[in-house]
């Protein structure tokens, strides 16, 4: 049998006890929050804010609409905290894809972290389609959370860099001329990707080609560099 919150119990006594828990509201264990941010995440990536109803969430995560309300509150807290989540998602998944290479020069670097950005928006639960749903359809408030995203990319980029080039001349002009543009550039390329419905393997390709295309911007950076400050 299963109980309110979708939890398989065994013994009455485990039933009761979730039964009391959905009289009052709660969830039966602690990660089910977790658990219902990710159902409802997938629910909200199919049929955007408007387009899903609190029944339609609730059957996703196993629960009642009345635990929904108890601990989100409205539809739209809960939307709001799903794609908080997914963009914390996404930048674990890139920090974990962008650790340090030994013997890569400072173009391939940003060739593999560029790839790797673009990568992640169409991943699994990192996919970034929500924040696209977010910006159509909560653009007030989706636009501060873009925004952050933005910066908080380019930190794990110019981390990567220091740590990698400490002492690299060729590093710091990267820094400064090219990660705030390649950063906006892969974060909203993988956002159009994610919005044709591309998933890690159909945009790999893509990702790669478009990662080559910094690289190369990269090169010709650092060259008229040179010549400029020979």
């Amino acid at each position: 049998m299963k109980t309110d919150f979708g939890l398989p119990q065994t013994e009455d006594r485990s039933e009761d006890s979730a039964g009391r828990a959905g009289r009052r509201g709660l969830l039966a264990v602690p990660n089910s929050r977790s658990q219902v941010l990710r159902a409802a995440a997938a629910q909200f990536a199919m049929t955007g804010l408007r387009g899903t109803t609190t029944v339609l969430l609730a059957r996703a995560a196993g629960i009642s609409e009345h635990v929904l309300y108890a601990h989100f509150g409205n539809k739209e807290r809960l939307f709001r905290e799903a794609v908080e989540e997914n963009i914390e998602t996404r930048l674990k998944l890139l920090e974990a894809r962008t650790a340090s290479a030994t013997g890569e020069s400072e173009t391939a670097a940003i060739q593999r972290i560029a790839e790797a950005t673009v990568t992640v928006c169409v991943g699994g639960a990192g996919n970034s389609i929500l924040m696209n749903w977010a910006l159509l359809e909560d653009p007030e408030h989706a636009a501060d959370l873009y925004r952050d995203e933005v910066g908080a990319v380019e930190i794990v980029w110019n981390r990567e860099f220091t740590e990698r080039f400490p002492d690299s001349r060729s590093g710091r002009i990267l820094s400064i001329h090219l990660v705030p543009y390649a950063v906006s550039a892969c974060l909203a390329y993988g956002l159009w990707l994610a919005t044709l419905r591309h998933d890690a393997e159909s945009a790999a390709a893509l990702a790669q080609g478009f990662a080559e295309g910094i690289a190369h911007a990269a090169s010709a950076l650092l060259s008229d560099q040179a010549i400029a400050n020979p």
